[in-house]
């Protein structure tokens, strides 16, 4: 692109930190073979500089090792500390604007809580990961953090959802037929009995 200047001349312009991504490569390589000649140890390159990533990526491409997590909160589990024996390790994050909390704990296991309200009203699902802790009050915020599991955990979590809602509507139905006239008169003719 050819800029207004006056020596009408061609200037490349730069586009964010990567624009020179090669010549970052070469400086690295120079700067790595010039210090392997000296004697140095290292290489040399900043840890943020792009040359220092590249490294790292090949080093772990090179190990053999692969992450083995398919969602966030096994990728979270696995940049955490091991919690020490009888303690906890606790890592708390903002996904999609929700408060998610990872605790690691030695006796009790993993255990992810997402969200919570004025007034929760707390269930229990078991996955993969550990036992995810999940307000019915606040669904809105779970719905926001379902990418951050596997699909099958996806399925456990609603599925369990499904059935709480299934029991308690169950239940709300004996109640409101216990309080039924006919049901009353019954109660009542029992008792006289």
């Amino acid at each position: 692109m050819i800029g207004y200047n006056p020596f009408n001349k061609f200037y490349p312009t730069s586009v964010g930190n990567n624009a020179n991504t090669a010549q970052q490569i070469k400086q690295y390589a120079e700067t790595a073979a010039r210090r392997r000649q000296m004697g140095l140890e290292g290489d040399g390159a900043p840890e943020d500089s792009f040359a220092a990533k590249l490294k790292k990526a090949d080093e772990y491409l090179a190990s053999g090792e692969t992450c083995g997590a398919e969602d966030s909160i096994g990728i979270i589990l696995r940049q955490m500390d091991e919690p020490e024996a009888g303690g906890h390790v606790t890592k708390e994050v903002i996904h999609n604007g929700v408060r998610v909390s990872v605790t690691k704990d030695a006796m009790y296991g993993n255990s992810i809580t997402i969200g919570g309200s004025a007034k929760p009203d707390w269930i229990q699902v078991n996955t993969s990961v550990g036992t995810v802790n999940i307000d019915l009050n606040d669904l809105d915020s779970l719905m926001k953090c379902l990418d951050m599991f596997s699909p099958e955990d996806i399925n456990a979590i609603l599925r369990k959802i499904t059935e709480v809602r299934q029991s308690r509507d169950a239940m709300q139905e004996i109640d409101n037929m216990k309080n039924t006239p006919v049901q009353q008169a019954e109660d009542k003719e029992k008792e006289e009995e």
